[in-house]
């Protein structure tokens, strides 16, 4: 037990016992612990590898601020480009074959290392083959590439056709590779295989076969190695890339290539050897070979390259749990942004690690581990409140036998605060009683709790420096002091404040107000302290569940960010969405818990979009039947993701789910109708439509708004229900430039509600 100090006015003191503050079990490890299993759960699994690669492709954009060095003592790369250029000046593709034969020798005669073509010269051409081969012969440092297609054939199956160079210039080049590559669940290209079998025929990359090349010369072959993993860190400095044409004219600075590994390759659309990377582009294939050479001349100067690293990865999901164990006392407003911190250290971390060893670890585990640990110490201060409370009950003698009688004649209140602030009036004999809520820092937020039966504000000042609470003391003092902004008061009174503290932290002020000046008698006096104890309980766990809450909704705006990040043609597209559905709601009346609903089903309503390949999410052209039954799966997907949650209301599930439900029955995915489709998910929907219409995605252009208008008229009664479509539309006209402002910051060009773009 501890005691409070009580300050009268004549300088005397009385003191009241009050039970010390035991403090939260966080110390215990066994939260860290359960995330630490779940985190490394994950990581073996794989269940997060889709968000784990956009996670650490941000991580491999953001090392190309500090590229690792090229080795100097082996040579470095360069491209010639069939490019559009090449192919206006020669346009007959393919070129005969003494062009080839030309770039060979003019190469060689700049003094290039070694030459490799990325092309395929497998059909035979009597005479043509005869001069290249020639020029291969004369340079003795050209590689070939060797290509390899799976067909499938009816009443036959899967069949390999393998694309070798004609005999004649096989015969003649210094090597052959091939150039295979492997794609990933998301389309980019992160690796290949090191050494193929083509043909029966064991055939190393095109990048091995030029390096080996190169170090066979200076009697130093190259190490064998199962898969090559491009190194996208080495795109800086960038490779010089000149075009073909210029090349054959002479037109070139010969320092480009002199001492370097030249590959020749296909870089013109036309060639339709685009692939997409982890740099979010689509490289030529030839580019991506050039960059393989680089990663392995890397390799065999000893520096560190690109590697994925498992052990690292476990290692770096236990570091940031114990480091969140060590947060286990930290409370209020300091747990979060512990956490906050021990991520963004892993983070910073990990991206060190990526940039100094070429480590690429798995960030999300991590957070998930943080996640769990966040929720599962939550869970436990849960209890423990509920614990305490329990306990705390047993000395709360005289509080209950108000209370017993206050709830008999019917004044209890349901909120545990205003039931408690209506106990201590009835036993202190209080005009009103105020509670001031204060942050965990000790600052007064400015929300206030009052009982007053006559209808009075509680007529105290709280005299602390600068609105922040100092000490431990109940204090009381003899006569009435006015709040700030109020009418000074004169006469007897008595005015009685007491800091709410839980632990370490601030949870407000209990001010008591009486008219009788009177000296309040111990009884009275252990009552104020035993309740403000108990309002500082209460006030605490309200501040949780507002944490809670507010980190729910920092989880869904995060969500929509990496929702908007993968596809840069809907940038800030879920917020327009979420701010004209809110708007829509507030017309129609709905309550605050439904808005708030709609407002983060609009954020999430395309998050089951992660799961769709970006070879069709990110498709320019018209989209095949499978690919269309591919992209409407986002919305079951997005369903599947966020049900779980909890906290997220059956409107936020709707938005997810039913947005591209038709009003005619005709929408998916379960052909709804009507009054059936619910209202939050008809109301996003109205928006949605406007806002695909008015944005440019890679499909179309963005249209003019009386097109879209248009568009939503002749959807009136099928697509759309008539009375939201209205109420969007006299949304748009009266508020639209207004609320396109707000979200317009970093947002791409939107066509606006006026005509314009914003």
């Amino acid at each position: 037990m501890g005691q409070l100090r009580i300050g009268n006015a004549d300088g005397t003191e009385a003191h009241a016992p009050v039970r010390a503050d035991a403090g939260l079990p966080l110390e215990r490890h066994g939260p860290s612990l359960v995330a630490a299993l779940v985190g490394l759960a994950l990581l073996a699994s794989g269940l997060l590898a889709p968000l784990d690669r956009l996670a650490t492709d941000t991580l491999l954009r953001l090392s190309l601020l500090r590229p690792p060095t090229v080795p100097e003592t082996l040579p470095d790369v360069a491209i010639v480009a069939l490019d559009a250029q090449s192919l206006r000046a020669i346009p007959s593709w393919p070129w005969p074959r003494e062009h080839h034969a030309a770039l060979v020798d003019r190469l060689t005669d700049a003094g290039a290392t070694a030459v490799a073509f990325d092309l395929d010269f497998s059909t035979p051409r009597p005479g043509e083959d005869a001069v290249l081969a020639d020029a291969l012969r004369r340079s003795g440092q050209v590689h070939l590439a060797a290509f390899r297609q799976i067909e499938d054939l009816p009443g036959i199956g899967e069949l390999e056709v393998v694309n070798r160079p004609a005999p004649e210039l096989a015969e003649a080049a210094a090597g052959i590779g091939h150039v295979v590559v492997s794609t990933d669940a998301d389309g980019a290209v992160r690796r290949g295989p090191a050494t193929l079998a083509l043909g029966g025929v064991d055939t190393p990359s095109l990048a091995h076969s030029t390096l080996d090349g190169v170090l066979r010369a200076a009697d130093a072959p190259i190490e064998e190695t199962r898969e090559l993993r491009f190194d996208y860190r080495r795109a800086l400095p960038e490779i010089p890339r000149i075009p073909a044409i210029d090349v054959l004219e002479g037109r070139f600075d010969e320092g480009d290539v002199a001492g370097r590994v030249v590959f020749v390759g296909a870089t013109a659309v036309e060639f339709q050897d685009l692939w997409p990377t982890p740099l979010g582009a689509a490289d030529p294939g030839v580019w991506i070979q050039a960059l393989g050479h680089r990663t392995l001349a890397a390799e065999a100067a000893g520096q560190p390259v690109l590697r994925s690293a498992l052990p690292a990865s476990a290692a770096v999901v236990v570091l940031a749990a114990l480091l969140a164990s060590l947060l286990g006392r930290a409370s209020g407003l300091r747990r979060p942004l512990g956490l906050a911190g021990v991520a963004l250290l892993a983070g910073s971390g990990q991206l060190a690690l990526l940039v100094l060893a070429g480590l690429a670890t798995a960030p999300v585990p991590v957070l998930a581990a943080l996640g769990v640990d966040y929720v599962a110490r939550l869970e436990a201060v849960r209890r423990w409140l509920r614990r305490d409370l329990a306990d705390r009950e047993q000395s709360l003698t005289t509080v209950f036998e108000v209370g017993a009688r206050g709830t008999a004649r019917g004044e209890g209140a349901a909120d545990g605060l205003q039931m408690g602030l209506l106990l201590l009036g009835e036993v202190i004999g209080a005009r009103a009683v105020a509670l001031l809520r204060a942050t965990p820092d000790g600052s007064l937020c400015g929300e206030r709790l009052d009982w007053n039966p006559r209808g009075e504000r509680a007529r105290v000042r709280i005299a602390t420096a600068e609105g922040t609470l100092e000490g431990r003391d109940l204090r009381v003092f003899a006569g009435a002091v006015p709040l700030e902004g109020e009418p000074e008061t004169t006469g007897p009174g008595l005015a009685v404040y007491a800091p709410l503290r839980s632990g370490d932290a601030a949870a407000g002020v209990l001010i008591v107000d009486r008219d009788d000046p009177s000296p309040l008698a111990p009884t009275q006096l252990r009552t104020i302290a035993t309740v403000a104890s108990q309002l500082a309980l209460q006030a605490r766990n309200l501040r949780l569940v507002e944490d809670l809450r507010d980190t729910l909704n920092a989880s869904v705006e995060a969500v929509a960010s990496a929702v908007e990040a993968r596809d840069g043609y809907t940038e800030m597209h879920c917020r327009r969405l979420a701010l004209f559905s809110v708007t829509m709601g507030r017309r129609l009346g709905l309550p605050e818990d439904e808005i708030e609903g709609i407002r983060l089903g609009a954020l999430l309503h395309d998050v089951g979009k992660i799961g769709i390949p970006d070879r069709v999410l990110l498709k320019p052209g018209r989209l095949s039947d499978e690919e269309r039954a591919t992209m409407q799966s986002h919305t079951e997907i997005g369903h599947r993701i966020v049900a779980p949650i909890r906290g997220l209301t059956a409107g936020t599930l709707a938005c997810v789910r039913h947005h591209h439900e038709r009003w005619d029955g005709s929408g998916y995915p379960l052909a709804l109708a009507g009054h059936d489709i619910p209202l939050a998910a008809r109301i996003v929907s109205v928006v949605d439509v406007w806002d695909a219409l008015s944005s440019a995605r890679p499909y179309k252009p963005a249209l003019d708004q009386r097109a879209v208008r248009e568009l939503l008229e002749k959807g009136r009664g099928s697509q759309f229900d008539p009375d939201l479509l209205d109420l969007f539309l006299r949304v748009l006209d009266e508020e639209g430039e207004e609320m396109l402002a707000l979200v317009a910051g970093s947002a791409g060009p939107h066509t606006s509600a006026m005509g314009g773009t914003s």
